[in-house]
């Protein structure tokens, strides 16, 4: 896969017009890193998707900190795969904020 930080824009495009149907959004195994939160912008509002996988994505403290703003948020997401990523300490805290916030 080939995906990066700018075709994460193209991403967000189709999740935009199938926000309706959306379920699973599989990015693993492309290097989007910080990119990540061009996504978790447009899914805090989405209530379908059930699955986001971002494993091996290079993500950092910062991709972490915007996943977990987004489970603060998004009540829909019960997976979320992002293992192999280089988030530290300080984004796993991250993550388990907005888990604890989280309904799901």
């Amino acid at each position: 896969n080939d995906l990066t930080a700018v075709g994460m824009e193209d991403v967000v495009k189709i999740v935009r017009t199938s926000s309706a149907t959306l379920r699973v959004l599989d990015v693993s195994r492309n290097e989007i890193g910080d990119g990540i939160s061009v996504i978790t912008d447009h899914l805090q509002h989405n209530n379908v998707l059930t699955k986001l996988n971002v494993e091996y994505c290079g993500l950092s403290v910062r991709g972490a900190s915007c996943l977990g703003e987004l489970l603060k948020v998004n009540n829909s997401i019960k997976e979320l795969g992002m293992g192999v990523n280089q988030i530290g300490d300080e984004g796993v805290l991250s993550v388990c904020e907005g888990l604890q916030c989280n309904k799901t």
